[in-house]
């Protein structure tokens, strides 16, 4: 073979991998990686799709727990408060005309003891801010008072106390608080 062929046929072989032919081999290869990469691909969706699956089961699941918890809590709750009802019941089923006050007042000491225990059982605390600096967060002011022997701003009276469960207030103390005279 002369240079001029081998010249060619170097030339032949050497085009550029654009526009060189495959092979049957490099065809092959190329088909088991496009093969393997749509088994990922269809791999991958299909745990996409169990996933989603898997959270909307826990998405559901937990709502409908949270849902039991809040019924088991106020079931708790109302279980307490039947007694209350039942010494509610018994006063109302007493006959006036056999009953004295002093007996009524003590009833009445009763159900409210009664009440007051399942509250503090429930972490639920009454407070009374009289004497303290009033403040908003915690307290209502229903009225002032000019008052020259405390500080202005100062809780003179409560008028109804306020209710709390741990830092949560269920209830702000209706106050009235010291005025500065004009």
């Amino acid at each position: 073979m002369n240079k001029h062929n081998q010249k060619q046929d170097h030339q032949a072989n050497s085009e550029s991998p654009e526009t060189a032919v495959p092979t049957p081999v490099e065809i092959v290869d190329e088909s088991k990686g496009m093969d393997t990469a749509l088994a990922e691909v269809e791999d991958l969706r299909q745990r996409l799709i169990r996933w989603q699956a898997d959270y909307e089961n826990l998405r559901r699941r937990s709502a409908r727990e949270m849902l039991e918890s809040r019924t088991l809590a106020i079931g708790d709750f109302a279980r307490d408060m039947l007694e209350v009802l039942d010494h509610f019941e018994s006063a109302l089923s007493v006959d006036p005309g056999k009953t004295d006050t002093a007996s009524v007042l003590q009833g009445m000491k009763i159900t409210y003891d009664e009440l007051k225990k399942i509250l503090v059982k429930r972490g639920i605390e009454s407070f009374d801010p009289q004497g303290q600096p009033f403040d908003p967060n915690v307290q209502e002011a229903i009225s002032q008072q000019v008052d020259a022997q405390v500080p202005p701003m100062t809780v003179l009276q409560t008028l109804q106390r306020g209710y709390r469960m741990g830092e949560r207030i269920l209830r702000p103390a209706k106050v009235k608080v010291s005025a500065q005279s004009s």
